[in-house]
């Protein structure tokens, strides 16, 4: 078996790490905290998955590599190579896996309704609140919301959700968001979403840069007003 199949196999899964970060950070904090404090537990929340991920990371490495360095040398370079190699590509991937999660977990711990991977024209959005049977009957009545731990160019892939909804709102820890990409982002209707010590830290100056709790103030909680209305 290559080294890092057999890394892979024993590492915890993304959603065993994630729910035991958001878990704890979760622990003895009612809604009220939960909604006012949402940008700090998603900062806490990330540095334990990361953390976490780190020590399973090298408990599970550590003796495949041992155990790989006693048997035959010949190869061993570019074995190892291609292993670190396919570590840090997998590590990238999970970490943007893990974002969503935490959204995910956070939003259903203060009883937020959404559907998940609804398909809108060939794309996917990782959240349609409050459903998609609403998104379908009234489009504009919904939020379509989507995680992206770093933005990059990628936005432009579900620009022609936020078009079909009340308002698209994405959400990133990404700290190197260039001013021309917000203001892009503004004109497409793309609303950021970013814990709030990154927008006082980054993007104060722009209006289409929210905190999450302003996101729940200004936009979700009147939108779920409207919809516990009928």
């Amino acid at each position: 078996m290559r080294l890092f199949e057999k890394f892979k196999k024993s590492m915890p899964t993304n959603e065993a790490l994630c729910d035991a970060a958001v878990k704890l950070v979760l622990e003895g904090r009612d809604k009220l905290y939960i909604k006012s404090n949402f940008s700090s537990l998603i900062d806490e929340a990330n540095d334990r998955i990361y953390k976490s991920y780190l020590k399973a990371q090298a408990e599970v490495g550590e003796p495949i590599i041992v155990e790989r360095f006693t048997e035959s040398k010949k190869g061993l370079f570019e074995e190892f190579d291609s292993f670190f190699m396919s570590i840090f590509q997998s590590r990238k991937s999970r970490a943007g896996d893990a974002f969503e999660h935490m959204i995910r977990s956070l939003f259903k711990s203060l009883d937020y309704p959404f559907a998940e991977q609804i398909n809108i024209e060939g794309a996917t959005p990782d959240f349609v609140l409050p459903s998609e049977k609403r998104f379908r009957e009234q489009p504009l009545d919904c939020i379509i919301f989507t995680a992206k731990r770093t933005l990059r160019e990628r936005w432009r892939q579900v620009v022609t959700e936020a078009n079909k909804g009340y308002g698209f709102f994405l959400a990133t820890i990404d700290e190197k968001v260039s001013q021309s990409q917000i203001e892009q982002m503004a004109r497409h209707k793309v609303f950021m979403v970013v814990p709030q010590k990154l927008k006082n830290e980054k993007y104060s100056g722009y209006y289409s840069v929210l905190s999450f709790e302003e996101f729940f103030a200004r936009h979700l909680d009147p939108a779920m007003q409207r919809w516990q209305m009928g």
